[in-house]
């Protein structure tokens, strides 16, 4: 099977065989398959396998916060959350 490929790539893969790493342009692919199939078999999250869920965060973050700090986070926060960090009005029910 013959590849075409534009100038571009063509002068990459002979800077490659020209650098002495590699001896020819199908060492030079071959490299770059393999690279493509170790990170196809990897798992699909971007974060890595050891990566927790942010709810996962939120709620050991949470955890250390003592529990009397809690009844001094307003009940309407979510809803004025401009009024808090802001001084917009306050937003009624």
């Amino acid at each position: 099977m013959g590849i075409l490929l534009n100038p571009e790539l063509e002068h990459r893969i002979a800077a490659k065989v020209q650098s002495g790493r590699y001896h020819s342009p199908d060492e030079v692919i071959e490299e770059g398959l393999a690279l493509l199939d170790a990170r196809d078999a990897e798992p699909k999250s971007s974060m890595g396998a050891d990566a927790a869920a942010i709810s996962d965060i939120i709620v050991q973050i949470g955890g250390q916060i003592p529990e009397e700090a809690w009844s001094h986070v307003p009940t309407d926060l979510a809803r004025n959350a401009d009024h808090y960090l802001y001084g917009s009005p306050r937003v009624s029910e």
